[in-house]
């Protein structure tokens, strides 16, 4: 993975800081993406990366407004090989209760937020001829959540954008891919947990005991084990990949 640059959105925590740290592990050089400049600098300085690599460097990429992406990239200037397309969740509703300006704003900031950066990346991949683009979704688009009703609508939308880029590229060396996580360890994945306990009546941890025991590893995944996949998935060995939703769940979803 040497000599290719990653960008990776959402990039300082949870999942997005796991794909970011392995991806410099295995020599990428990163570029972590957060609203706030100075956040994506500040994280970029804690990822530790092998002697002689090129190391992480932050940028300020405000995805709640998709119409200023294309010019942020572009100021950057810098194509990336690679392109993590963590995007943000929406806040939790269930389809009783959600709006539709709750669908709208969803829609802006999950979808059109990641179809401009794929339209500001695309064309320098062409040009090399060699790209990859790995969307992190959510078991959503298997099993929607009923807590997250705008936010599993919206995800499933990706997917079908996300698998029409996989054929459309693939002849410019391009793969397209998408990883679904189960129960990760993150902040996201924390603050469902307190939703839900708060619905319940119960407390955060006896709802997280309770999804543990639906898990048949017996426990939650770590953002490590989600970036050592994605960097699979983004590394040349992986170059007949494409088109596809690669599950890192512990066996949790209830489907095949």
């Amino acid at each position: 993975m040497r000599d290719t640059t990653a960008l990776v959105l959402g990039g300082t925590s949870g999942i997005g800081l796991g794909i970011a740290r392995s991806l410099a592990a295995h020599g990428a050089a990163v570029t972590i993406a957060s609203r706030e400049q100075g956040k994506a600098d500040q994280t970029a300085e804690t990822i530790t990366v092998p002697a002689g690599t090129p190391g992480v460097s932050g940028i300020g990429l405000d995805l709640s407004r998709p119409e200023g992406i294309a010019d942020t990239l572009r100021r950057h200037g810098k194509d990336f090989d690679i392109v993590v397309l963590n995007g943000p969740g929406y806040r939790p509703g269930k389809v009783g209760t959600v709006t539709a300006d709750d669908f709208s704003q969803a829609f802006g900031s999950m979808f059109l937020s990641l179809q401009q950066v794929v339209a500001s990346v695309v064309d320098g991949m062409k040009k090399k001829q060699w790209g990859r683009l790995l969307y992190v979704s959510s078991s959503s688009v298997i099993v929607p959540i009923h807590e997250l009703a705008a936010s599993s609508v919206v995800r499933a939308a990706v997917h079908s954008y996300m698998k029409l880029l996989a054929n459309a590229l693939a002849p410019d060396g391009i793969t397209v891919n998408s990883i679904i996580p189960g129960r990760i360890d993150t902040p996201r994945v924390q603050s469902v947990d307190a939703v839900r306990a708060r619905d319940r009546g119960v407390t955060a941890d006896q709802v997280r005991e309770g999804a543990e025991s639906l898990i048949p590893v017996g426990r939650y995944g770590t953002p490590e084990e989600m970036g050592e996949l994605a960097a699979f998935l983004c590394s040349d060995r992986a170059g007949y990949l494409t088109g596809s939703a690669f599950r890192c769940d512990g066996g949790m979803i209830a489907a095949l």
